[in-house]
């Protein structure tokens, strides 16, 4: 007899965080829409994307909810009075290509990193 154990797919669980939107009643950390428009700004250097969705972040941070570093919990426990506190930033971001003219008026295709905010949480 030949017995083969093998191992499941396992659930990996992510922190996905919260999204919302603006009609959204949620009041804790949460990542909300928001479309860029370098027109907007006078941006006419900007040649590709003219608008793009950045995303933010924004919403309260609870100290019973754990935060992203444990240093920023044991800070806020021993000194309550002189620490900020928790606050919703990002947690991940990505990059945006972009085409653009330099100081020289040559045209460059670039990555810009940190340009979307894809996850907020508590740090």
């Amino acid at each position: 007899m030949e017995v083969k154990i093998s191992e499941g797919p396992r659930r990996v669980r992510r922190d996905s965080g919260l999204d919302c939107d603006e009609n959204s009643l949620e009041s804790r950390c949460c990542r909300y829409p928001l479309t860029v428009d370098f027109e907007d700004f006078g941006w006419d250097w900007i040649i590709a994307p003219k608008r793009y969705k950045a995303n933010y972040c924004s919403g309260e941070c609870e100290y019973m909810h754990l935060q992203k570093y444990p240093h920023t919990h044991l800070v806020n426990k021993a000194n309550p009075r002189g620490s900020a506190g928790p606050c919703c930033t990002p947690t991940k971001m990505s990059p945006i290509n972009m085409l653009y003219f330099n100081r020289k008026e040559q045209i460059i295709y670039g990555k810009i990193p940190s340009m979307v905010v894809d996850r907020c949480g508590c740090s």
